[in-house]
């Protein structure tokens, strides 16, 4: 048991609980304890009988099988160097980037209608990894290496190929989600012409940041809640702070702007 624990509080916060919602949600579905149609999206049951926890349990359905293997391992590699190298071990920021992801979802949801929206959720996340990592090269199954740019694309046609266009259309919509944190969060800010540049009107709230913040400390908003270890050395913040510059083609603005 303290194995597990350790392995557990190795993860950062926010990749940890994604894993742990997704295994609480999706393992009873499989063992049959309860109906996965309990926690989809139904949007009558969630407009006319107040089901409102169905806006979230839907993201941690992940089906079965090998795909449901390979997704959460998707999970774990690409959130967990996103939460550590990205966002710096941020934790408020970046629960809040899931949060404003799982919005454009559910807001394109409206007009798709899919039940379970674990798989876009994925696709936005690696779509937001994949922007970040331009250089690297990723692996799909072992068998084919390609560059990060046509990952987003290469797992759409995935699933396509697995599971048909309805699948496919899901993993479209998490990318559309997340083009559009990126465009408004980046692109914006950094990289739009001079005149159009704006400030990310959607940064962390101040608010949501103090949820984050320890108590009885208010001075230490915006302290990140998680250090993995070794990273209290300043040699090792100098590196992620320059890698995330390298990768975004900043002047160190931290990805995701200013915070209301």
């Amino acid at each position: 048991m303290a194995d597990i624990s350790s392995a557990l509080n190795a993860i950062p916060p926010v990749t940890r609980t994604l894993l742990l919602g997704t295994g609480l949600i999706t393992v009873p579905c499989l063992l049959r304890l309860m109906s996965p149609a309990s926690v989809a999206i139904i949007w009558p049951l969630v407009t006319k009988r107040y089901e409102v926890w169905r806006t979230v349990t839907a993201f941690f359905y992940g089906g079965s099988g090998f795909p449901l293997l390979y997704d959460v391992f998707l999970i774990y590699r690409n959130s967990s160097s996103m939460e550590r190298d990205l966002y710096r071990n941020d934790t408020a920021e970046y629960a809040w980037l899931h949060v404003m992801l799982s919005a454009f979802i559910l807001v394109l949801n409206i007009i798709i209608g899919l039940p379970f929206l674990f798989r876009p959720l994925l696709h936005a996340q690696t779509y937001v990894w994949c922007r970040a990592n331009p250089t690297i090269k990723v692996s799909i199954f072992g068998l084919l290496t390609i560059p990060t740019s046509l990952y987003p694309p290469a797992l759409i046609i995935l699933d396509l190929l697995t599971g048909g266009p309805m699948k496919a259309l899901g993993g479209v919509m998490g990318v559309l989600a997340g083009h559009l944190w990126w465009f408004i969060s980046s692109y914006l800010p950094l990289y739009a012409p001079t005149h159009l540049r704006r400030p990310n009107p959607l940064g962390t709230p101040r608010r949501f940041r103090n949820l984050f913040t320890p108590s009885g400390n208010p001075q230490l908003a915006g302290v990140r809640a998680y250090r993995s270890e070794g990273s209290t050395s300043a040699t090792s913040r100098s590196a992620a702070a320059a890698a995330v510059r390298h990768r975004w083609g900043g002047g160190g603005q931290r990805l995701g702007g200013d915070p209301l």
